[in-house]
């Protein structure tokens, strides 16, 4: 066989390999550093997988052009193959800006296409659970409301598979402060109905917290502060302009992998609560 040939196809190897091993360290970045989310799942075996064949193939390269020590016919080509090799160099260069492009742009298509699910799932599960959601919105805190809600938001979490969880916002207060409240599928213990510090205070002021009895005979104290919502301020802004400014405003956010949608649900012009659906889609990182 031809020597010549045989650097040649060795030399064009190793450079497609440093090409694609640069590209693909390249890409990798852009989607650690900014949270790009295009690939499903398993990131971390793709990964590894590839830098293991590219490393290979510049191995291999590499021993060919040792093994036939070939070195001194590679460089007589060298001054014949700078015009060219620039042009290459200036193709290989407009395939970054390509790269980035194509990664972010394939993250907005999957938050666009996720956010979508979540609000047809939320649709859903008001229209075809009319009962549970009048249920989970007519808020009164207390031992029953939070049972009875907490079943039948894990009846609805079962029921649907385009979001793990679904909790229900609401408003409140706190000694009176306005807060909001978070309530999911977390079911207290089994207990009595509410003993002697009831949700329900001599002056008709509802109490921040209850007491009951478990079946076991131990007292048991639910807290509001317990079930406080935590967010941040452009969240306490959304949830301000749901409730205050009765506001039907969506709002969905994307963040690594985690998506989140709330829904609010009106009745007779009024926000009663927010619908929370989240979702978290494993796509795998370095380490994991």
């Amino acid at each position: 066989m031809d020597t010549k040939k045989l650097v040649k196809a060795s030399n064009i190897i190793g450079v497609v390999s440093i090409v694609l091993l640069v590209y693909w360290v390249f890409a990798f970045i852009l989607i650690q550093v900014f949270g790009l989310k295009v690939f499903r799942e398993h990131i971390t075996e793709i990964f590894g997988l590839s830098i293991l064949g590219v490393v290979a193939l510049m191995a291999g390269a590499l021993m060919l052009n040792i093994m036939l020590n070939l070195t001194r016919i590679a460089e007589r080509g060298e001054e014949v193959s700078v015009k060219s090799g620039k042009k290459w160099l200036y193709a290989c260069l407009l395939v970054f800006p390509l790269l980035a492009a194509l990664l972010f742009g394939g993250n907005y298509l999957t938050a666009q296409q996720k956010q979508q699910l979540l609000i047809e799932s939320a649709q859903r599960l008001i229209q075809n659970h009319p009962k549970q959601t009048e249920a989970v919105t007519a808020y009164r805190f207390g031992l029953p409301y939070i049972r009875n809600t907490a079943g039948h938001l894990e009846l609805l979490e079962k029921q649907d598979s385009a979001f793990n969880s679904v909790t229900v916002i609401v408003p409140d207060n706190i000694g009176g402060t306005p807060v909001y409240l978070n309530f999911g599928s977390n079911i207290p213990k089994e207990g009595a109905a509410e003993t002697a510090a009831a949700a329900v205070a001599d002056n008709g002021r509802q109490e921040d917290a209850v007491t009951y009895r478990t079946a076991e005979g131990k007292q048991e104290t639910l807290r509001k502060a317990d079930y406080l919502h935590r967010a941040d301020l452009r969240e306490r802004e959304y949830l301000q302009k749901v409730f205050q400014n009765q506001s039907d405003e969506i709002r969905f956010v994307s963040d690594n992998g985690r998506y989140e949608l709330f829904y609010p649900y009106r009745k007779n012009g009024r926000t009663l609560a927010v619908f929370r659906l989240s979702d978290y889609q494993y796509y795998g990182k370095l380490g994991s």
